[in-house]
């Protein structure tokens, strides 16, 4: 699987001509007998994420975009997401207080409430949301950031906002089968909501290509992609895919070094970047 631009636009293109159009999370209704949700996770670029918004929005699709809250320090990124939400595409937040408070629900609860004063007070309604998985971070007393809105402190407090890896299918009252470019590669998630909680990646369904994922899409779906692994050409996500590998690699050898795994996790927030 290639990720670049010219793809996701026939991707897109393709799907437009089959009759499918994305629409955002926030406006799956229980009556729908089908959908598209095409959601983003925006982990650290928010141009690249603008870049996919306007590939959409040429085809009048209208995806899901989920993005860290660090990012709206940057006014140019607000500036994008507010042309992105402009076009009609969601923005939402893509939390992981669980982990930047070592578990502790209260000290989370807090940080969250912050950034999502935040996001409203930009004109960014928190309606749907997604969680962020950290891959180095060393979890005591939890399992991950989905947790937080399995809390039922948090349940209480946010009756009206649903988790897409916690809560959505219940709330919105709604079956959905879920796809992840998780790993550089399209596949089918056999179990989204629990996944990080049993093991079933030998369940899961990889895909050769979009034109393959098209295929294989049922009636009620959602693609999530993360925007910062998208390219302008084949050779720049090659050199790009060969240093995530390499960085990847060399991760994984380093965690089993006894004290570098503690290290390494207090600097979690880094894996962001690649």
């Amino acid at each position: 699987m290639i990720f670049v631009y010219k793809y996701w636009d026939q991707f897109c293109r393709e799907l437009k001509e089959k009759g499918i159009v994305s629409i955002p999370a926030k406006e799956v209704k229980e009556t729908m007998a089908s959908f598209l949700v095409l959601k983003h996770d925006i982990e650290n670029t928010v141009p690249k994420a603008y870049k996919l918004a306007e590939i959409e929005n040429k085809y009048g699709h209208r995806g899901a975009y989920y993005t860290h809250a660090y990012l709206l320090d940057d006014p140019k990124n607000i500036e994008l997401l507010r042309k992105m939400q402009a076009m009609g595409h969601e923005i939402s937040y893509h939390y992981d207080v669980m982990d930047s408070n070592h578990g502790n629900i209260n000290e989370a609860i807090k940080e969250f409430e912050d950034n999502r004063k935040r996001f409203e007070a930009l004109g960014f309604p928190i309606i749907t949301v997604c969680q962020h998985g950290n891959p180095v971070v060393e979890r005591v007393g939890y399992t991950s950031n989905r947790d937080f809105f399995r809390s039922s402190q948090v349940q209480a407090m946010y009756p009206n906002i649903a988790d897409i890896m916690v809560d959505y299918k219940d709330k919105y009252h709604t079956e959905y089968s879920y796809f992840s470019d998780a790993g550089r590669k399209f596949k089918f998630i056999f179990d989204p909501i629990n996944n990080d909680l049993v093991n079933s990646d030998d369940k899961n369904i990889p895909y050769e290509d979009l034109n393959a994922l098209i295929e294989a899409l049922p009636s009620k779906a959602i693609i999530s992609t993360h925007p910062h692994r998208w390219a302008d050409s084949v050779a720049s996500y090659i050199v790009k895919d060969k240093v995530f590998k390499i960085v990847k690699g060399t991760a994984k050898l380093a965690m089993k070094v006894p004290g570098v795994k503690k290290i390494m996790c207090r600097y979690y927030y880094l894996a962001k970047k690649i």
